[in-house]
């Protein structure tokens, strides 16, 4: 997830290439396209495939990586599949001369390809992608937790869950209680990528893996009953998120 910071969200990038000058080619180039873009960033380098997959406490923290495809030790789309394994919600991003893997790379579903031979217009591309990314799903919202103004981007809320006068939020790394009404929760939060699934739950579309009729499964593992008068609604939304 996007880590706080006082402007806004910073980004946490990896860049795997096992070719220093072209670690450093990539770093120049996000480094000013993402200052260009007002997109704090921290990088972190590793040199191979293997090495990037020793640091898996690492690997959890990252938002985006972006990923050589030719390696000595290991095809970078088999480090990919690794990564996804570990974080799931993570944008790969390759950057290979091997334009012809483009369609074998589709396994891991990348955000984007960056062809090294079109390396300037492809980085623009993805970088205007990004920023997309981050205005639809890096809100941050801001309420009273115990007392305590608190924080937090939309993207980390995976659910909310109501009982009473006290609302659950579930997120990656821990669950809090906000003694509140649903319908004031939802109306602070105010954004069409949480919607209301049943009565006492609702659920950030960011986080929905797939829909069946009567559940949703999200991509923590958690399996949500979805309302018989939300049904068509639930859908009708999730369809309306994947378009955007």
């Amino acid at each position: 997830m996007f880590q706080k910071h006082e402007g806004g969200a910073t980004m946490r990038i990896a860049i795997v290439d096992d070719i220093k000058e072209e670690r450093a080619v990539l770093y120049g180039w996000l480094s000013n396209q993402l200052s260009k873009r007002n997109i704090p960033g921290d990088f972190v380098e590793f040199e191979s495939g293997e090495e990037a997959l020793l640091e898996e406490v690492i690997l959890k923290g990252i938002d985006i990586f972006f990923l050589d495809i030719d390696l000595k030790e290991k095809n970078g789309i088999k480090i990919a599949e690794k990564i996804r394994e570990n974080n799931s919600n993570a944008i790969i991003i390759f950057v290979s001369a091997m334009n012809d893997m483009i369609f074998d790379s589709l396994i891991v579903q990348p955000f984007y390809f960056i062809r090294k031979d079109n390396f300037d217009r492809d980085m623009k591309i993805a970088c205007t992608l990004i920023q997309k990314y981050i205005n639809k799903n890096h809100k941050i919202i801001t309420f009273d937790l115990n007392g305590k103004k608190t924080s937090m981007q939309l993207s980390d809320i995976i659910y909310l869950e109501s009982f009473l006068h006290e609302i659950t939020i579930h997120t990656p790394f821990d669950d809090y209680k906000y003694s509140s009404t649903f319908n004031k929760m939802m109306s602070l939060i105010n954004s069409t990528n949480i919607i209301r699934i049943q009565k006492s739950y609702a659920v950030n579309l960011f986080w929905v893996k797939e829909i069946y009729k009567e559940k949703l499964l999200l991509r923590n593992g958690v399996i949500l009953k979805i309302g018989k008068k939300y049904r068509q609604d639930v859908l009708k939304q999730y369809k309306e998120y994947l378009l955007k």
